[in-house]
């Protein structure tokens, strides 16, 4: 199948998590149809208010069992809201000007396409190795019963890989000039102020909640965080979200509260960053954390080398490499493998017209064969 009608398929899934929408399915077809076998693994959370489909692929060619090397591919299928404001169906997939619209297209179905055709093209080649696929179907909310569940599943199954590639849109301003080794940790924290509600021309009868929680927010947005670990870009807070318990204009509110998300690196753990939010407090606000992930780095210098040199030998540009932007699904797989980032522009993900070159598209494809066939003559022999 061409790749760009693959990808155009997949995007017509409407695949908003924690809905599949078709997606698992379209891919377990092509990638069965090419030789893998194939796996649909449903997870359902333990309170039974979500159930994800995950897709495991696997396609063995190994002459030695005693020294076999696997490589993994990783993705997830699931998107985010389209939102408003579209000037296309964003489940059209509609070409335009050379561009490919749609959903998902950059985060990350046009990755999965690339990929999976790339490893069609492949798989027909002799080699000695084994390939996986693990497509997840809950990235963009947690990965509880996508990534985690599928690892889980993987690892009691003896499937893990010797190392992975994640297909997350990792360039920057042109395709190949960027690759991800890992991302700062995030975390959000609900700060919460309590105070006393009461008419705002009484000063004497209220505490207002607001003022404190603007006075705190004021305060910890100018924290001077270190920058010691120049692998990550320095520690970044943001306010997110307001929230206050007032609906008439002159009530001072007893509740306020703020949203922080913090985006870090390797100079702070969840657990220090806790302890500097509620030190920096007062006895009038409570604090509720959550931890999507800590930062991870992974500097793998031979999966370096035949990335790069992939990049190079098909779209001439030397990449460099960083840990910014958001995080992925790798802060779980490299745990139990080395990983790597690679994929498209990450400029319109998330955005209305989400939208990439369709020439990108087919450039990817042909860095991922690339490297398909580089990984297995430099480190599977």
């Amino acid at each position: 199948m061409d790749m760009v009608s693959f990808c155009s398929d997949l995007i017509r899934c409407r695949s908003v998590t924690p809905l599949d929408g078709g997606a698992i399915d379209c891919i377990e077809n092509f990638l069965s149809s090419v030789g893998f076998d194939t796996k649909i693994l449903t997870f359902t959370s333990k309170d039974g208010s979500n159930t994800i489909k995950n897709l495991f692929a696997r396609f063995s060619n190994i002459s030695d069992q005693l020294d076999k090397k696997v490589l993994g591919f990783l993705g997830h299928s699931d998107v985010v809201p389209a939102g408003d404001s579209w000037s296309v169906d964003p489940f059209a997939a509609v070409q335009r000007n050379g561009y490919l619209i749609g959903r998902g297209v950059s985060d990350m179905k046009g990755g999965i396409a690339a990929f999976c055709c790339a490893a069609a093209t492949f798989v027909q080649r002799h080699f000695n190795g084994i390939l996986e696929i693990f497509i997840t179907g809950d990235e963009e909310v947690g990965s509880m019963e996508g990534v985690q569940s599928l690892i889980k599943w993987t690892k009691e199954n003896d499937y893990l890989p010797s190392h992975c590639l994640i297909g997350e849109p990792s360039s920057d301003v042109f395709l190949g000039d960027r690759i991800f080794l890992g991302h700062r940790g995030s975390m959000n924290a609900l700060v919460t102020a309590h105070g006393k509600q009461g008419h705002s021309a009484c000063p004497a009868n209220y505490k207002n909640s607001l003022t404190n929680l603007c006075k705190y927010v004021a305060k910890i947005s100018a924290y001077p965080w270190k920058h010691e670990d120049k692998k990550f870009p320095c520690t970044n807070l943001e306010v997110t979200m307001l929230f206050t318990n007032n609906y008439a204009a002159n009530v001072v509110p007893e509740l306020s509260s703020a949203n922080l998300n913090i985006r870090f690196g390797g100079d702070y753990s969840s657990q220090m960053l806790m302890e500097i939010l509620e030190k920096e407090g007062n006895d009038g606000l409570s604090f509720n954390f959550n931890t999507s992930g800590e930062a991870y780095y992974c500097d793998n210098e031979v999966l370096k080398h035949v990335l790069t040199e992939s990049i190079r030998e098909t779209v001439g540009l030397n990449p460099y490499f960083s840990a910014a932007g958001g995080t992925s699904d790798g802060r779980f797989m490299l745990a139990h493998c080395d990983v790597i980032e690679f994929g498209l522009r990450d400029n319109t993900m998330h955005q209305k017209d989400e939208q990439v070159k369709i020439a990108d598209l087919k450039n990817l494809e042909r860095i991922y064969l690339a490297f398909l066939q580089r990984y297995f003559e430099n480190i599977a022999q």
